[in-house]
């Protein structure tokens, strides 16, 4: 589907999307506690779709009853395909708990994940008993056969935390104390999200830095997960589309977030105060003000999620803005960083990109343009964000990938006042 966007300004309050990153391990705790839980303000996106799949393969039945999503302990299937769709989070995270339950399984997916090395990160399980086969890294991975021991392991933190908060849902519940060491820990604040959620489902967690900045995770043996009520917060990264169009254009705010939240991407607030970007908290509502707003330097190591939206952002900045941590973005859904280049550069939007480090010259005239997402649901959500702010008209084409992460992205926009149309 492609949509043409015109230059618009939302106006009203919008409701931030769930996260799925909180879902997705909320459904794995529930999953783990085999009692029935209840969760409130739940998704629709693919990936958590993806997610309810999966666990109900595990043993877990996804019901919705009055706007309640219930998880009910059943029996684990005879299924062994464990279908992750196109979530990374979830052919990591689920991995070490699909050991626990399976003697036999196969982890696959569809479109970009089978590109990506997701398996690259799962050495570790051979360490614990594990057998399993993969092509390069790369899905499907067929597992022979599964267990889950107790020991001290060392990680490699430097690309991802995913693989690492599925050991930390998986060993509680393994016989024998646990120790992890992880080394070079990026996107600590998902493994803090990781280590909340279990807290709040009755497990013990101890972690803390050695003197070589080594993240160690202490984990007591034989524990139990307790049924329990969640209500998933607002999704920051989603989010952060909507507050850089009103930081350009004013207009709208959105509801749902949490000023507190541990999500990384709540980030965008700290490259607000470095560009100048005027926004406050009404009630429950977080509303950015049209702004001057000023070029800035931020790493984004730890939430390369918001790169996207600060491209955006530093598209209309006075002024070279530098990004960095840009190297996570390249096993993405997209090789993220140069598809920004590219596809912005068709717009007029002039990007450089030096090793680790993305440079947007801000105030370009901006062009009529045709750009493609490349299936990318956050490449997606930047060119539309880019044609609601511009003066001329932008087509994205390839937009149904949304889904992955916003079900409703267009059906909202279009409802606070957005001026889009399929052609």
């Amino acid at each position: 589907m492609n949509i043409l966007i015109k230059n618009s300004i939302l106006t009203g309050v919008i409701q931030a999307p769930a996260s799925k990153s909180y879902e997705q391990r909320i459904l794995a705790a529930a999953l783990l506690s085999r009692q029935e839980c209840q969760i409130e303000n739940f998704g629709s996106s693919d990936d958590v779709i993806a997610a309810r799949n999966i666990i109900s393969v595990l043993g877990s039945n996804c019901k919705i009853e009055n706007d309640t999503l219930l998880i009910v302990p059943v029996s684990t299937t005879n299924q062994e395909f464990l279908f992750c769709g196109e979530s990374a989070l979830c052919a990591r995270l689920f991995t070490p708990l699909a050991c626990i339950f399976k003697n036999h399984f196969t982890l696959t997916g569809e479109l970009s994940l089978l590109k990506r090395p997701v398996a690259a990160d799962f050495g570790v399980l051979k360490q614990m008993g594990c057998e399993f086969d993969s092509d390069e890294d790369k899905l499907p991975v067929s597992f022979s056969r599964t267990n889950i021991k107790s020991g001290q392991y060392f990680l490699d933190g430097s690309k991802s935390s995913q693989f690492i908060s599925g050991l930390i849902m998986a060993l509680p519940l393994v016989p024998g104390n646990s120790v992890l060491t992880v080394k070079n820990p990026v996107s600590i604040n998902y493994i803090w999200m990781t280590i909340q959620v279990l807290q709040t489902a009755g497990i013990e967690i101890k972690h803390y830095f050695s003197l070589h900045n080594e993240l160690n995770i202490e984990i007591a043996e034989n524990q139990t997960y307790k049924a329990g009520k969640y209500v998933i917060e607002g999704d920051w990264s989603g989010a952060a589309f909507i507050l850089v169009i009103a930081a350009v254009c004013g207009g709208a705010g959105v509801k749902g977030l949490s000023p507190d939240s541990l999500q990384a991407d709540k980030d965008i607030l700290k490259v607000f105060d470095l560009s100048g970007v005027n926004y406050h908290w009404q009630n429950d509502v977080l509303f950015t003000e049209k702004s001057e707003i000023k070029a800035f330097d931020f790493d984004a190591t730890n939430c390369p999620d918001l790169i996207p939206a600060l491209v955006i952002l530093a598209a209309f900045a006075e002024g070279k803005s530098y990004i960095g941590g840009i190297k996570r973005l390249s096993s993405k859904e997209s090789p993220r960083a140069q598809v920004l280049q590219n596809e912005l550069a068709k717009a007029g939007v002039s990007i450089l990109i030096d090793d680790d480090t993305m440079t947007v010259i801000g105030k370009c005239e901006i062009k009529t343009a045709k750009l493609c997402s490349h299936s990318d649901h956050r490449m997606a959500m930047a060119f539309v964000s880019l044609g609601l702010i511009s003066d001329v008209d932008i087509i994205v084409e390839d937009t149904e990938c949304v889904s992955k992460s916003w079900s409703e992205f267009f059906d909202t926009l279009s409802g606070a006042g957005a001026n889009l149309s399929e052609i």
